[in-house]
């Protein structure tokens, strides 16, 4: 082989190397890899990283050890490409917060590495969280505001409906208050009324009635004070012998008790006499014997008189 040919074959290996190198790098540069870097990427995978941008710090127990490189928007989440020193080592339950760096400022990445023991190979994927900010809260709070405006427009509407349904029935109830009102006046004017002023002439018939008698009546009222005055008087004067007379009462008392007991003792002569039938019977047959006597003087007196001689002397003279 000739020279200039060698020569050609060398300087088209070469062009064609460098084209190579040159098609890695762009593919590398495309997918945001550089070999030549002093930071290994991780995947930190939040539901929302608002206010983070490429370029942010991320921090590891506080101190910066790397920026926010890239993301990667998903139906539910979004992927945080972040690079972090090589010194650091992640381990598989590492995990992430997105926080703010000041009260008003931009966003960082703060990282904590994990306790398991088990490398996280490089590019992989750990889980973070939204820690949230002052604007968020104030985005909450609008929110909330929102919220509670529709609450409070809702809640006028209620009341209004309330206050009209009250009126409403506040009305009608008014209205059936006053027909009542008007129904007890006519039954008033009716009923009590005509009553009303029937007792009201009684009470003046019988006013101008006292009037009339009122002579009479104090002529009455002074009979009864004389009266009065006059069984007192007398009382007084007879007091002895009222008490006299009720001691005889009081005697007089106690001696019917004693015939009742007279009377109520069967061996007593009286409670013979009440008790006993024999006696009776002799008592009931002297008396229809006397009867029948009697009966027969009456029917025939000569009978018992034929042999009485009786001589009258009228002048004092004779035998």
């Amino acid at each position: 082989m000739r020279p200039e040919e060698k020569r050609q074959e060398i300087i088209v290996g070469v062009v064609v190397l460098i084209i190579l190198a040159a098609m890695v790098m762009g593919i590398m540069w495309g997918n945001k890899a550089d070999i030549f870097s002093s930071r290994s990427y991780y995947t930190v995978r939040v539901a929302r990283a608002s206010g983070l941008e490429e370029g942010d710090p991320v921090t590891v127990s506080g101190v910066p050890k790397g920026v926010v490189d890239d993301f990667i928007v998903k139906k539910d989440s979004v992927d945080i490409i972040i690079g972090v020193d090589k010194d650091i080592i992640l381990f598989s339950d590492a995990f992430a917060i997105i926080s703010n760096q000041e009260l008003l400022g931009s966003k960082k990445v703060e990282v904590n590495p994990g306790k398991s023991g088990i490398p996280l190979i490089e590019r992989g994927v750990f889980r973070g969280t939204f820690a949230g900010g002052l604007e968020d809260i104030f985005e909450t709070t609008g929110a909330i505001s929102t919220d509670f405006k529709t609450l409070l427009g809702n809640f006028n509407k209620t009341v209004l409906l309330l206050n009209k349904a009250m009126e409403e029935d506040v009305q009608a109830s008014l209205h059936s208050i006053h027909n009542t009102a008007q129904l007890i006046d006519s039954l008033m004017a009716a009923d009590i009324q005509p009553g009303l002023k029937a007792m009201k002439g009684a009470l003046q018939q019988a006013e101008n009635m006292v009037d009339a008698k009122r002579e009479d009546i104090d002529t009455i009222v002074t009979n009864l004070k004389t009266v009065s005055f006059t069984l007192n008087k007398v009382v007084d004067e007879n007091k002895s012998k009222l008490n006299r007379s009720l001691t005889s009462l009081d005697k007089i008392g106690a001696d019917l008790n004693r015939l009742s007991v007279r009377l109520q003792d069967p061996h007593s002569s009286l409670g013979k006499l009440t008790s006993s039938d024999s006696l009776y019977q002799r008592l009931d047959s002297i008396s229809y014997n006397i009867n029948a006597i009697i009966k027969e003087l009456k029917e025939n007196p000569k009978k018992y008189l034929e042999h009485v001689n009786v001589n009258v002397d009228m002048f004092g003279g004779g035998k």
